[in-house]
């Protein structure tokens, strides 16, 4: 059974949406900015499709922007990013695997499998996220 198509621009909000959701894992809080406007002013629409492609998306960026800067403070507590000298220490380098092993990859999946649902025009339930929604 073939899901009902969406309208171009919808279908092209979910797409952005998703896409700054990805690009929020490999640069954190700037791609949040912009996925933060998409979602004041579109997490009222009456379409499922809108919302969950834009509602969600806006959720797990909180989340693993939130994990990025918990991760690093907890390296700067640990006694990284001591100087511009020790920018590049063994503190900031586990702080960058830890974000790459526990926030980038677990997330990654999801937001892979959401934008190309969007692509297709197909509302898309992220795991967990999507439950509580």
């Amino acid at each position: 059974m073939e899901a009902p198509q969406q309208a171009p621009e919808k279908q092209g909000l979910a797409i952005t949406a998703e896409a700054l959701y990805m690009l929020n894992l490999l640069f954190p809080v700037l791609p949040l900015f912009a996925l933060g406007v998409i979602y004041f002013r579109h997490r009222n629409d009456p379409s499922l499709f809108v919302r969950s492609h834009v509602i969600q998306p806006w959720i797990a960026a909180l989340i693993s922007t939130a994990l990025f800067f918990l991760i690093n403070l907890i390296a700067a507590l640990a006694g990284g990013y001591t100087s511009l000298d020790n920018l590049i220490s063994i503190h900031s380098l586990v702080a960058l695997e830890v974000y790459t092993l526990l926030v980038i990859l677990p997330f990654l999946v999801p937001g892979l499998l959401a934008l190309t649902r969007a692509m297709s025009g197909q509302a898309w339930r992220y795991p967990l996220i999507g439950r509580f929604l």
